[in-house]
């Protein structure tokens, strides 16, 4: 298992605590919102935990995109790099 790989399992597993669901039911590309019934507070636990976690900054104007695992992934990636 590479970093991305890695890193990418830590995101899900943060979803997953936040909204209260097993990991392995997590999907990557499934939407937050729509699919998990997540909200904008959630979103926001989810956001700190992560630049917690990484210690970074996720700019506040790409958040709205970050709609899945994948996507906030994606968001990290671009801001650790």
């Amino acid at each position: 298992m590479n970093s991305t790989d890695n890193s990418l399992l830590k995101v899900r597993s943060i979803v997953a605590e936040i909204l209260a669901l097993d990991v392995q039911d997590v999907e990557d590309t499934a939407d937050l919102f729509d699919h998990y019934q997540a909200d904008s507070l959630n979103l926001i636990e989810i956001v700190a935990q992560v630049e917690k976690q990484y210690r970074v900054t996720l700019p506040l104007d790409e958040l709205p995109q970050a709609r899945s695992v994948l996507a906030l992934h994606e968001l990290l990636e671009r801001q650790a790099a």
